[in-house]
């Protein structure tokens, strides 16, 4: 019975990681521009593409169309949502909003060991800045990020931010592309730092939906074709 039970158990985890591949390629395939507005996304294809059965991909559909990325239409199929830029744009600014509360949060809770933490992150990455590894930098960022939100200390917060920053990785992965963004973004990570840890929780807040809101704005315009810059 304990064999049964764990057999079951990888086989549950196998689907879920199956289902994350799906979701993770759809999303930042429609992220980045390579699927266009109105595209149609046929599960067969896309579950050839990724190696994988129809299931995964369906689900992962399902959850993209309750963030407002695709759409189904009856009896046709499921298609890119013409309105995803405005998806997106809505997206981010509830990442900003409620990253800002994290970050609040975070220099109003935070213990003095905790910041000093934050400050180790923060020097990997200024290390990473010089250096060519965009990737190792990428999920540096991300840890940076994330610990924000740990050090704010609230579930419900942690909870929503897991739906709404779906996004985020694709969107920091894109922005560290451009050699410049790499400059600018540490800069604004290292002033989030600093009001958190000079214990600012309202300058913290407002650099940090700063930060989130001109990274968002910078690589949506990439991905319609304006100014990088």
């Amino acid at each position: 019975m304990a064999y049964e039970r764990e057999d079951w158990a990888r086989r549950i985890e196998q689907v879920r990681s199956l289902r994350e591949l799906a979701l993770e390629f759809i999303r930042d395939a429609i992220v980045s521009g390579r699927f266009a507005p109105g595209q149609h996304l046929k599960e067969r294809e896309l579950a050839e593409a990724m190696g994988i059965s129809t299931t995964p991909v369906k689900e992962a559909l399902r959850v993209l169309e309750h963030i407002g990325l695709v759409q189904t239409v009856p009896r046709r199929g499921t298609y890119v949502s013409t309105a995803v830029n405005t998806s997106l744009h809505e997206i981010n600014w509830m990442r900003a909003y409620l990253e800002g509360l994290a970050a609040r949060w975070a220099a109003q809770k935070a213990s003095d060991q905790a910041i000093d933490q934050l400050a180790v992150q923060l020097a990997e990455m200024r290390r990473l800045v010089e250096s060519t590894d965009r990737d190792a930098l990428a999920a540096a960022n991300g840890r940076f990020h994330a610990m924000i939100r740990e050090l704010a200390q609230n579930a419900v917060l942690a909870s929503t931010l897991a739906q709404v920053a779906a996004v985020e990785r694709v969107y920091r992965r894109r922005a560290l592309q451009d050699d410049l963004e790499v400059t600018t973004g540490f800069a604004e990570h290292r002033g989030v730092f600093e009001a958190i840890r000079d214990r600012q929780p309202e300058l913290a807040e407002a650099r940090m939906r700063a930060h989130i809101l001109r990274t968002a704005d910078h690589v949506l315009l990439d991905v319609k074709g304006g100014p990088t810059g």
